[in-house]
């Protein structure tokens, strides 16, 4: 019996894990510079609310899913703790299927990862087997789990956890910079950020939170010293080493009220834009977690205004947002093309289904616009996607959201 109960669940994790093609080639970019709203989901939340992955925020665009283990997430048979259970989740599948969901969104979907004393040891991870694995077999399993077995949008580092911050630990952290992050391979899609803080318990993050060596491997750091008013010295004591696109405050409602968290979301700093805005517990509150995230003030450019010649020919390939958003019935897509190449610009439905093609030919350098006219479709998240394929460049790939409203 036992047996087959544990087929079933392979099946189902397997089903869901390799869930339609099209969808998984639909990862969304990275968020725009400045707008990174990241919501943590805990398992142990005490609420008031208890909502489930896919309804405890509307606002953030990214989400990273705490407590628990990665490699519990990839393989629950070997290395299940129990944590990741609460009213709303019982199996693991389930929340699988949740995460699936949230990507079809476009949200950035992560998990967390603790770092551990052993990190500052030869071999950081032992297996359920016994098996000691040193840096670079221990960042190939982190990989292995998050990318090849779950298809998640990258990791989050939770250093508080009293390693040392030794040679050991910094060279695994810049090791598993080879699979996540901007120095990574999947730079585009794949994302590698860290929370930390200052102080006891907290070791050894403010050094290696300050470290341009260590920090250019991660996509941004959060500071979650929830417990400290003075958000401009947390934010600063950072800042001030690795820059402020690097570097975020993150926030708690059972430590900072409404009025403080959503003025710390509008404040930004004279240096430049900060890198966006972090909840803790977002699970917690609802109401709160999005009234903090619609608080935040990102730095725009206008498209008209960024001195591009539009006379002459582009200097990148470039799809912009499309205008206007949310739209009904129609919307207009701009792109920019600096070399030929074949061009094709696709419509997907929220389930990764191609809806429609709006180009497919092989087109000059230039400025262009294309309409999507949806009267024939329903209401919803739609994705539009431009590929290029030039014999001078590897391909360019990009996926924006957009929102039809009737």
């Amino acid at each position: 019996m036992k047996k087959r109960v544990f087929v079933r669940i392979v099946v189902l994790i397997f089903l869901l894990t390799s869930i339609n093609p099209a969808l998984q080639e639909l990862k969304a970019d990275l968020p725009d510079a400045g707008n990174n709203k990241v919501a943590y989901y805990v398992f142990d939340s005490g609420g008031p609310d208890h909502f489930p992955l896919t309804t405890f925020t509307d606002e953030a665009n990214i989400v990273v899913v705490f407590e628990g283990t990665l490699w519990e997430l990839a393989d629950s048979v070997h290395y299940s703790t129990g944590w990741m259970k609460n009213v709303v989740y019982n199996y693991y599948s389930e929340i699988i299927r949740d995460i699936r969901i949230l990507q079809a969104r476009g949200v950035k979907v992560l998990m967390n990862v603790d770092d551990r004393p052993t990190w500052s040891t030869s071999t950081p991870f032992t297996t359920y087997d016994s098996v000691k694995l040193d840096y670079k077999q221990f960042a190939a399993f982190i990989k292995a789990c998050a990318i090849d077995s779950l298809n998640l949008d990258g990791i989050s580092l939770d250093i508080e956890h009293r390693a040392e911050g030794n040679d050991n630990y910094r060279t695994l952290l810049k090791e598993i910079g080879k699979y996540f992050g901007p120095l990574s391979f999947g730079s585009a899609t794949q994302m590698y950020i860290a929370a930390m803080f200052k102080g006891y318990w907290g070791e050894p993050g403010f050094d290696i939170g300050r470290s341009k060596d260590i920090m250019a491997h991660l996509n941004f750091l959060m500071d979650m010293a929830y417990f400290n008013s003075d958000y401009i010295g947390r934010f600063n004591q950072w800042a001030d080493s690795i820059g402020a696109s690097k570097t975020m405050i993150g926030v708690l409602n059972d430590n900072n009220d409404l009025a403080f968290t959503t003025t710390v979301a509008a404040w930004q700093p004279a240096s430049g834009p900060k890198a966006g805005i972090m909840v803790y517990a977002a699970n917690n509150l609802k109401s709160y977690t999005d009234s903090v995230f619609k608080a935040l003030v990102v730095q725009v450019t206008d498209v008209a205004d960024n001195g591009t010649d539009r006379k002459g020919i582009p200097q990148e390939f470039t799809l912009m947002q499309n205008y206007p958003n949310p739209f009904n019935p129609s919307t207009t897509i701009e792109y920019h093309i600096p070399q030929n190449g074949l061009v094709t610009l696709k419509v997907f439905d929220v389930l990764g289904n191609e809806i429609t093609t709006l180009i497919d030919n092989v087109m000059n350098p230039g400025y262009y616009t294309t309409a999507f006219d949806g009267s024939k479709y329903a209401s919803g998240l739609y994705f539009a996607r431009l590929t290029v394929q030039s014999k001078e460049t590897k391909p360019y790939i990009k996926t924006i959201k957009m929102l039809m409203t009737k």
